[in-house]
C-alpha cells in the first residue's frame, strides 16, 4: 500500500491510496465541499485503491471556465490518465452524483460500478424554484453556514460532533465565492435532460438519506426506475451529509455493493 498526493497535469489536486491489484474507487464531492468529506469512506476502503480529488474551483484545484458537466467529466478523464488507471468504481455525492452520472452515461467502458449518493432528479417546479432562489440569495449575500449545516445534518449530531461540524464549516468558509457560484449555478439550475440517465449501463447503486430534503428518497427511486441495472438504498434517519453522520451504515451499504454482496 502506498499513498501519494499532488496536482495532475491539469491542476487537479488528488490523494491516492494505492493497493496493488485492486480497482480504484474514485470519490467526487459536492458543491462547496472538498475531498476531505470522504475520510470515513476512504478509511473504510483502506484495502482498496482510492482516489479522492477536488473539483475545479474547489479546495486545492485550479479554477476553470466554463463550468459544465462535460468539463467535469474531462477532469476525471485527465486524472485517470495521469494516474494510469483505465477504469474505476465511481462514487459521486450531490453535485458529484450528477457528475458521476454524466461520466457513466458518456464513458461506459471506463466504469465498473457506479454509486449515486444524494443525487437530485425529477425536481418539482417548486423544488426547482427553491433551489434557484437559494443560489440567487448567495450571489449577493454571504453563505449562511449554520443554516446549511442544519439542512445537511441532524441537530443532535452537530451538538455531539463539534469537530466534524467545524471541518465542514471551515471547508465552506475557505471557498472562493465566485468559483463556488459557478458550480452552484450548475447544480441549482440542473434539468433532468442535461444527463442521459438511461444510457448508464454499469451496475448502479442509488443512495440517499431518509430525511433528505434536497435529494429526496423519491428522487432516488425515480433514478432507479430509469437506470436499468440498479438498486436503491435509503439510509435510516440520514440527512444530506449522512456519509459523515451515518458513516457506518453508509460504508456497509457501499461495501456490500462494491464487493458483490
Amino acid at each position: 500500500m502506498s499513498f501519494r498526493e499532488g496536482l495532475d497535469d491539469q491542476g487537479t489536486y488528488y490523494q491516492l491510496n494505492e493497493v496493488a491489484g485492486t480497482t480504484p474507487i474514485v470519490f467526487i464531492h459536492g458543491v462547496g465541499l472538498s475531498l476531505e468529506i470522504w475520510k470515513p469512506q476512504r478509511d473504510f476502503f483502506k484495502n482498496h485503491s482510492t482516489i479522492a480529488f477536488d473539483l475545479y474551483g474547489h479546495g486545492r484545484t485550479t479554477s476553470a471556465d466554463p463550468i459544465t458537466f462535460d468539463k467535469f467529466s474531462d477532469q476525471i478523464d485527465g486524472l485517470m490518465q495521469y494516474l494510469k488507471y483505465p477504469s474505476c468504481h465511481l462514487i459521486g455525492f450531490s453535485l458529484g452524483g450528477l457528475i458521476a452520472a454524466h461520466y457513466a452515461s458518456t464513458r461506459s467502458k471506463k466504469i465498473n460500478k457506479l454509486i449515486l449518493f444524494g443525487t437530485i432528479y425529477g425536481r418539482s417546479a417548486e423544488q426547482q424554484q427553491e433551489a434557484i432562489k437559494r443560489y440567487e440569495n448567495v450571489t449577493t449575500e454571504s453563505f449562511d453556514i449554520p443554516k446549511q449545516l442544519s439542512r445537511w445534518f441532524n441537530e443532535d449530531y452537530l451538538k455531539k460532533n463539534p469537530h466534524e461540524s467545524q471541518l465542514v464549516s471551515t471547508i465552506l468558509e475557505n471557498n472562493d465565492h465566485q468559483e463556488f457560484l459557478k458550480s452552484y449555478k450548475l447544480f441549482s439550475h440542473f434539468e433532468d435532460n442535461m444527463i442521459l440517465f438511461n444510457q448508464i449501463s454499469a451496475p448502479t447503486l442509488i443512495v440517499t438519506g431518509e430525511n433528505e430534503v434536497g435529494s429526496t428518497p423519491e428522487m432516488s427511486k425515480k433514478i432507479g426506475e430509469i437506470v436499468k441495472d440498479s438498486k436503491v438504498e435509503i439510509i435510516p434517519d440520514g440527512k444530506h451529509m449522512c456519509g459523515m453522520e451515518c458513516a457506518d451504515k453508509v460504508n456497509q451499504v457501499f461495501g456490500n455493493f462494491l464487493n458483490g454482496n
